[in-house]
């Protein structure tokens, strides 16, 4: 197949105790995974797709992701085990003419296993260290000769999670995980399949917050930063904790906790006519994510609480025709409808500590003013966004094969795409009295949260986006390919209080990329290698408001560039060895980017900062991965085996501005794992490790609130290990 992809097994993905993609992306070199908590996770491919740190109502995400061909929109669904998979396949490049949402930067689709009409069990429990432990199960049975199912179910406790606060020795980043589906296979007859499945996935952890990683005190110019965290800190008397952030240590006093809920319905039916295959692919999902933040960082009452409640409904119904069998033209087409609602509860509570953190203490006194404080104490900011979107396309794709050695893919996709929403926020708070009033207080009050009469935004749009590719074959095992592709993204919504423009415009790109795809050596040698080139026109950022509580908005930020190379390889020079390695070199920039937000560093000093030319955020220019699996037979029915995969990542900068102190260092991580099993494989013990010599690294930076020069980071995972017992029959 002329794409570039990585295909992964379910042995590859379904690691103990790790939920989501975080193993996906450590296999994947060119994808590159950014979080502060499930909602804010942002997912690139090849440095394209999303800004990291931040979530945002009105944006479409570059990268899709699809669950057994149902398209998940929102990056935070992806909070479930990936238990009995069958594949997952990360797509590089812009998809849309073959299936599904049409993506900019590439695609995650995964595969669940399908019930089968003969019985099948397996089921494993991993016990390690953090108090951590696992249960996972799946079952396949007929229920009669034209019906199966099967259930999956997986439950994940750490009971002892990674952080500590100092105020009361809690800890936090702890995880509770349940996921369950339940799927049913009716085949009446051998052309006609029909395939329902429902799922459910309820995640919560006691987090998310970042350590502090840095404090700016100066700017780029040697000068004071003015009001900066050390100057503010001290109005409290409070010392603050050493900046040592794989101390794992917080000191706050409010406590912490997100949940994620998601559940969804899907029905695929495939009949095959002989020459051709019709299949229908209905998706229904919600999304319910629920957080609780002490979002001051500190063990002082600046907030009470902060954060977004955010409900999600999403439709989608897509129709395929494909043709069978290998004929001079083969080909798909289809039609594609998706609905979604997003509803966020966007809320800030200010505490008694706020107004002398934040606006600073009155002329010669070191407490607050009393307008300040009669503003900020129990101000209660509150905000509702709505977001729609109906997306509707035709697309198809065929295949000339011209000659036995040349053969020409084209591939188009229309799309008609309304998105529309509306923005209101309330202040409320304890009523000001005339005196207080005449102080300044509901001035304030109108700078940190005024009322907002509800107004509305609507972008719709037509596009026709498609892609050409010519591959050329030497002999059966060698394809040479080069592909052009055009891509689109509609127009984003600002539904919030920035001032940002309520709409922004579409993205456009075009994608040029050449590969070498080669199985040799009777399959035991495969080496691909692609090169690329990708630029977007209006590409739609993520950034920041730091003057105040932290909002997030979109914003067209000029033209992006990204090129580089990418190489994979599998290599089994003996029966029971394996080994593999991918590596990519990205180099994505902003090509032009002249009236950039400035970083902290420049605050006072300049109204907007030239980052043409920069690196893109939350992309590494080098990664690698590689991976040994080898099996030795001890005894007739007895194997040993070991797996040991690595990953590395060059340096990258991770907010949208390019922050001196949000520069990540590069980082290696090793996991682990060697075991005996049965050789039909009906049990299995191992012991596994996951970061192995512990390294030290983060997964993301950024800048705190109120311009206050402290950047916090959220490290990645310390060394954990278990073991794990399966069994099979």
């Amino acid at each position: 197949m002329p794409i570039a992809l990585t295909a992964l097994s379910n042995e590859q993905v379904a690691v103990p105790a790790v939920i989501g993609l975080a193993q996906v992306s450590q296999l994947a070199p060119s994808l590159q995974i950014t979080a502060t908590n499930a909602r804010q996770t942002n997912i690139n491919i090849r440095g394209l797709g999303a800004t990291p740190a931040y979530a945002s109502l009105g944006l479409e995400y570059g990268v899709g992701v699809y669950v057994d061909q149902v398209y998940y929109s929102r990056p935070a669904q992806t909070a479930f085990d990936l238990y009995d998979i069958e594949q997952v396949e990360v797509l590089r490049g812009p998809q849309g003419t073959l299936f599904g949402k049409n993506t900019t930067a590439g695609a995650i689709h995964i595969t669940t296993q399908a019930p089968g009409f003969e019985p099948d069990f397996h089921g494993e429990v991993s016990v390690g260290n953090y108090r951590s432990g696992q249960v996972r199960a799946t079952g396949s049975f007929p229920v009669t000769d034209k019906l199966a199912a099967r259930l999956t179910v997986s439950n994940t406790l750490r009971d002892e999670g990674f952080m500590r606060n100092r105020s009361n020795d809690a800890r936090f980043a702890d995880l509770r995980a349940f996921s369950a589906r339940q799927q049913f296979l009716y085949k009446p007859i051998e052309k006609l399949s029909i395939r329902l499945i429902g799922d459910y996935s309820d995640f919560s952890q006691d987090c998310c917050l970042g350590v502090t990683t840095s404090v700016r005190t100066t700017r780029a110019d040697g000068s004071s930063l003015p009001n900066n965290f050390y100057q503010r800190v001290a109005r409290f008397n409070y010392t603050p904790l050493p900046i040592d952030p794989f101390s794992r240590t917080l000191d706050i006093n409010r406590p912490l906790h997100t949940a994620v809920k998601t559940k969804g319905l899907a029905g695929i039916v495939d009949y095959d006519f002989g020459l051709i295959t019709l299949t229908s692919v209905t998706g229904w999902r919600t999304l319910e994510f629920r957080p609780t933040l002490d979002a001051d960082l500190l063990p002082l009452d600046i907030f009470l609480n902060a954060g977004v409640d955010e409900d999600q409904r999403q439709f989608s119904q897509e129709f395929r025709i494909a043709s069978n069998g290998r004929n001079p033209i083969d080909y798909v087409a289809g039609v594609y409808y998706f609905s979604q609602q997003l509803d966020d509860k966007l809320f800030t509570k200010y505490g008694p500590d706020a107004a002398l953190w934040i606006l600073g203490p009155a002329p010669g006194s070191a407490a607050a003013s009393v307008g300040g404080q009669a503003a900020l104490n129990g101000l209660f900011v509150d905000s509702t966004a709505r977001a729609n979107t109906k997306s509707y396309a035709a697309f198809g794709q065929l295949t000339w094969r011209a000659a036995e050695f040349f053969n020409v893919t084209a591939g188009l996709r229309y799309t008609n795409e309304t998105k529309d929403g509306f923005f209101d926020q309330v202040q409320r708070g304890p009523t000001l009295t005339t005196a207080e009033i005449a102080m300044g207080a509901q001035a304030i009050r109108n700078a940190f949260g005024a009322n907002v009469p509800r107004y509305t935004a609507k972008t719709k749009e037509d596009n026709l986006s498609g892609l050409l590719t010519a591959a050329f074959k030497f002999g059966p095992n060698i394809m040479l390919y080069g592909t052009y592709a055009r891509g689109y993204k509609s127009g984003g919504l600002n539904l919030n209080s920035t001032g940002a423009p309520p709409v922004i415009a579409p993205e456009a790109v075009n994608h040029y990329e050449a590969g070498l795809k080669t199985s040799l050596l009777d399959r035991r040698l495969m080496f691909n290698l692609a090169a690329f080139n990708t630029t977007i026109r209006n590409y739609q950022s993520q950034q920041v408001d730091l003057a105040g509580a932290l909002t997030t908005y979109i914003a067209n930020v000029g033209d992006v560039r990204s090129r580089g190379i990418e190489t994979d390889l599998s290599f089994r020079p003996i029966r029971n060895l394996t080994l593999s390695a991918s590596g990519s070199y990205i180099d994505a920039i902003y090509k032009d980017y002249r009236s950039a937000p400035c970083p902290i560093e420049f605050l006072g000093l300049r109204a907007a900062c030239d980052l043409s030319g920069r690196n893109l955020p939350g992309v590494s220019k080098y990664s690698l991965s590689g991976a040994a699996d080898y099996a030795e037979d001890i005894s007739p029915r007895t194997q040993a085996y070991a797996s040991i995969n690595y990953s590395h990542r060059s340096r990258f900068n991770s907010t949208y501005n390019l922050a001196a102190d949000s520069w990540i260092d590069a980082y290696e991580v090793t996991n682990l794992s060697i075991g005996l099993r049965a050789a039909e494989q009906r049990w299995d013990v191992s012991f596994y490790v996951r970061n192995l010599f512990d390294t030290e690294y983060f997964a993301i930076k950024a800048a705190a609130a109120f311009n206050t020069g402290q950047f916090t980071g959220q490290p990645g995972d310390p060394r954990t290990y278990g073991i794990t017992m399966r069994a099979r029959f």
